[in-house]
């Protein structure tokens, strides 16, 4: 469930192994590039939920992260984007955020209905999505699509589609092809009124038209989790995952290398050795410097290891007590990302989750940020100056960065972006002032906020004693300097040990005596949109917000012409967009929407109205114990249909499926796991799926067969 591209291979093998310090393998390392990587990461934006009360460590999460130039796609499970104020932006499963200004595009107009798993690009602007999606921005694409960043996420052509059941786990992209592996039964396409499926686990698709290679025929016997071209010339593509076999070899447990071109011959010379000491374990990512192959192993702990892209000889293993799951290179240093942490948890010392070795032996490095969730690290990616971590996880090393964050090179670190948000309301002798947080503090952390002051436009005077200086942690300030009837600007600087931020844009205020508030008036321009299992009611202010600023839009539903029910909400949100879920397939609501403030709720615009589209069931809610044959019992509820009768349950274990239930009107909502070996913990989810298509996981459980 990686990223893998050619372009960021090129920013890889730029600077690999080079200026290294050997070191004896398991001793801290003392290398410039270590010392250029701190253990905090920018304070950027990340992603979250669709409610902005929900956890931001719950049910989201980073599965991919792909830079292409200043733009970072960054994709998984996940509904919205955070700002570092904490406000949430609707984005769905895919997101764009800049390494400049660590700020999410919200012009960019992607979207998939279901996960979103792996990432490629051909290196300029069109990006290559694998998951269990079903459509992305409303067009039916499984599995596979492809976006045009430069059109703002615009859906192309490019259609090839999984053969059901199983899901892409990785992409890359290498001499004009995309090369999928997964657990899927093959990969289907047809273009010109030609057709053609790849073999199971492992496909090759022509980047523009999206036509299957038939005659690329590479065997795996089982799931393939990783795939990355090598960069050694060589025109081979390695591939990792569960497999024993490629193409009926058994020296190509776990790790087989073969040809991009033509049928995928397999190299007979390259021979993986064991991954985790003596086991041959599970591959989750791969990543080569052209001399060097370097693993994420899991198995039982996992392990971060390194062979030779020639033979597959053993280089070194840094073993760990959790999953490796990501492995990228930058800088001159190899970044081992995963679910490892406390003492003793990688290469025999402490580290939480994410770990910083030289590619040459191994040898541990001081880099040791501490990231918060039992899980962490999911995903990674590189480029010429940072490195990229996403996942579950809600704060890295004490900085809140939910599920995303950016490690900056401290040769790269800047002065923070502007503060964001400014605004600037006049009162009786007061001018009341607010702001938000910059979108980035350039990778070192912010130290003070500076407010300026002048009575003509554009007449702030930077040069001068500010007329505030504020904590970092600050973020209003009253000015009772005034004159009711003058008319003020400001602006306002953030700052950190690098320097100065830009200044906000101006804001002007005038003072003046107290005027009566009141709640605000009816929003305007109410409209109703249906999608599969949901409407999405959009609407613009009101005229008058009362005298005071708007926190809340409320939104009302009925099932008749005037009759929403005006006691009880559908939904809140402080933006003037949602998306609200619908239960009955061709049923016709209507909708209204109110504003509140601090005085009250308003009146109720004029109504809209949708015929409802059946979509995805509800969210099963999950609960376990432990019979008395020590087996693991699973409950659940029965969720909310999306109009369409739910037609199965799905099982799964530690992420994989674990069994598929076909399902009635009254379930089931049980399941025994009797194959949970004793002594054995197993982290259980169900999902419900419909004809339309899945429903979102369930929380987890865990269970522990005594």
């Amino acid at each position: 469930m990686r990223s893998t591209t050619s372009s960021r291979m090129r920013h890889l093998a730029a600077g690999v192994v080079m200026g290294l310090l050997v070191v004896a393998q398991g001793l801290v390392a003392s290398t410039s590039a270590e010392a250029a990587l701190l253990d905090t990461p920018a304070r950027t934006w990340g992603v979250g939920p669709a409610d902005p009360t929900a956890a931001t460590d719950g049910s989201p999460r980073v599965l991919a992260i792909l830079p292409v130039g200043d733009r970072i796609v960054v994709a998984g499970t996940f509904d919205s984007v955070i700002d570092p104020a904490g406000k949430l932006y609707p984005a769905k499963n895919i997101a764009v955020f800049s390494a400049s200004t660590g700020a999410a595009d919200l012009t960019f107009a992607g979207s998939a209905n279901n996960t979103v798993t792996s990432l490629a690009t051909d290196g300029t602007s069109t990006v290559y999505l694998g998951g269990t999606f079903g459509a992305v921005n409303g067009e039916v694409r499984k599995g596979l699509a492809a976006l045009d960043l430069n059109a703002g996420g615009q859906v192309l052509g490019w259609a090839p589609t999984i053969v059901a059941p199983g899901q892409v786990d990785s992409l890359t992209y290498a001499g004009g092809a995309v090369f999928a592996g997964g657990n899927f039964a093959g990969i289907t396409s047809t273009v010109a009124g030609t057709s053609a499926t790849s073999r199971p686990y492992l496909a090759k698709v022509d980047g523009v038209t999206g036509a299957v290679a038939g005659s690329w025929v590479p065997t795996p016997n089982d799931r393939v989790r990783s795939v990355t071209p090598a960069v050694d010339g060589t025109g081979r593509l390695f591939v990792g995952g569960d497999f024993t076999t490629v193409s009926g070899r058994a020296s190509t447990n776990k790790i087989a290398a073969v040809a991009q071109a033509g049928t995928g011959a397999l190299d007979p010379t390259f021979k993986a050795v064991a991954n985790s000491q003596k086991t041959y374990s599970p591959v989750y990512d791969l990543v080569s410097d052209g001399t060097r192959l370097y693993s994420a192993v899991g198995g039982s702990g996992g392990a971060c290891t390194a062979m030779s892209a020639t033979t597959g000889a053993l280089a070194w293993s840094d073993r760990s007590n959790g999953n490796l799951q990501s492995v990228r290179l930058s800088g001159g240093l190899l970044y081992c990302g995963g679910h490892f942490s406390g003492t003793g948890s990688f290469a025999g010392q402490a580290r939480q989750k994410l770990a910083a070795v030289t590619p040459a032996t191994g040898a541990l490095t001081a880099f040791a940020p501490n990231i918060n969730s039992s899980q962490g690290v999911w995903a990674m990616a590189s480029d010429a100056t940072r490195v990229y971590i996403g996942g579950d996880f809600s704060s890295v090393s004490g900085t809140p960065q939910p599920h995303f964050a950016m490690f900056i090179d401290s040769a790269a670190q800047t002065a923070p972006q502007a503060p964001a948000g400014v605004v600037a309301a006049g009162g009786d002798a007061v001018v009341h002032l607010s702001w938000s947080p910059p979108s980035s503090d350039g990778g070192s952390a912010l130290t003070k906020y500076r407010l300026y002051r002048a009575t003509t436009p554009g007449g702030e005077n930077l040069a001068k004693t500010p007329l505030a200086s504020l904590s970092k942690t600050t973020l209003a300030y009253d000015d009772l300097a005034v004159t009711n009837g003058t008319t003020y600007y400001y602006v306002l600087v953030a700052t950190n040990a690098l320097g100065t931020s830009p200044t906000s844009p101006e804001v002007v205020a005038n003072p003046h005596q107290a005027v009566v508030l009141t709640a605000p008036g009816a929003p305007t321009g109410v409209t109703a949109a249906a999608a599969p299992g949901s409407v999405n009611v959009s609407w613009s202010p009101p005229a008058s917000t009362g005298g005071t600023s708007i926190t809340q839009y409320r939104v009302y539903r009925g099932t008749t012409a005037g009759g929403e029910d005006l006691t009880t909400p559908v939904a809140t949100t402080t933006g003037t967009t949602v998306d609200v879920p619908t239960s009955t397939a061709g049923q016709t609501y209507w909708y209204v929407v109110t504003a509140v403030n601090a005085v009250g709720e308003g009146p109720a615009s004029a109504e809209a109205s949708a015929v409802s589209q059946a979509g995805g069931p509800g969210e099963c809610q999950l609960s376990g114990s432990i019979d008395p044959t020590g087996a693991p019992v699973l409950t659940w509820t029965i969720p909310a249909d999306g109009g369409s009768p739910i037609t199965k349950y799905v099982v799964l274990r530690d992420s994989v499926r674990l069994v598929t239930l076909s399902a009635t009107p009254t379930g089931p909502t049980t399941y025994t796991d009797t194959t949970l070996t004793p002594g054995s913990t197993g982290v259980y989810q169900v999902k419900a799926v419909n004809a339309v298509g899945s429903g979102p996981l369930s929380s987890k459980v865990t269970l522990t067969a005594p």
